[in-house]
């Protein structure tokens, strides 16, 4: 393991030698970075090779971890995402039905046991609803605002479970929003809440859409990176 100072940020890399010809570096699922060189390629030489690649690395570590194919079993100790971040529910039988976050855990209080993950699943949905209702919001009044100068304001906006999309726009100027969006960093909340209000001035992905994106949120191909690694 060799540890590199880019850009004030320490990086840790492995590095592995092959008969390969050329440079290439692999972020693992874990975050753990990897640097396979040639046999004869000199470390001074690695430095200057991250410094150029930084961004790309760095948008991959700072990304939340992928979320696990496998199935919640909605059991204590689970981690589950909150705005970017996973946090252990922890299950305890009360009197009545209840689910608290306390900014280091999500406690679900639950007054039948007997069938205990389906209650903490449907408990935990709820949460992310109010959770989303409230944060969306917030997030969505500012940029509204910042919108009126294009003469355009959605009429409506819904949040609910969606499959393939974190969010959509009709012609009606109806936005809907994926449930979904809540565990994920604000950052990414704002950009597609964005999204959807430019489509409210060009429907369609023009390079006019795309140029009123940036205009209004330069960062935005950030934060769009990490919903695609999502």
């Amino acid at each position: 393991m060799k540890t590199f100072i880019i850009n004030g940020r320490t990086l840790n890399c492995e590095i592995v030698r092959s008969q390969r010809r050329t440079v290439a570096i692999q972020i693992h699922p874990d975050k753990r970075v990897e640097l396979r060189v040639p046999y004869l390629y000199s470390i001074d030489e690695v430095e200057p090779f991250l410094q150029k690649h930084h961004r790309w690395i760095f948008d991959r570590l700072d990304a939340p971890e992928k979320k696990s194919s496998e199935p919640k079993k909605y059991v204590d100790g689970e981690l589950h995402y909150f705005l970017g971040k996973q946090y252990p529910l922890q299950i305890e039988a009360a009197t009545k039905n209840l689910v608290v976050f306390d900014n280091d855990t999500i406690h679900i209080y639950c007054r039948d046991v007997s069938h205990t993950s389906e209650i903490v699943s449907s408990l935990l949905d709820r949460w992310y609803f109010d959770q989303a209702r409230r944060v969306f919001q917030q997030v969505a009044t500012p940029l509204i605002k910042q919108m009126e100068k294009y003469n355009v304001s959605p009429k409506s906006f819904t949040i609910k479970k969606m499959k393939t999309r974190w969010g959509s726009c009709s012609s009606k100027r109806s936005i809907s929003l994926n449930l979904d969006l809540i565990k994920l960093p604000e950052g990414c909340i704002k950009a597609v809440i964005l999204h959807e209000l430019c489509h409210l001035v060009h429907m369609n992905h023009s390079k006019d859409f795309y140029a009123l994106m940036t205009a209004e949120m330069p960062d935005w191909k950030v934060w769009d990176k990490q919903l695609k690694f999502l």
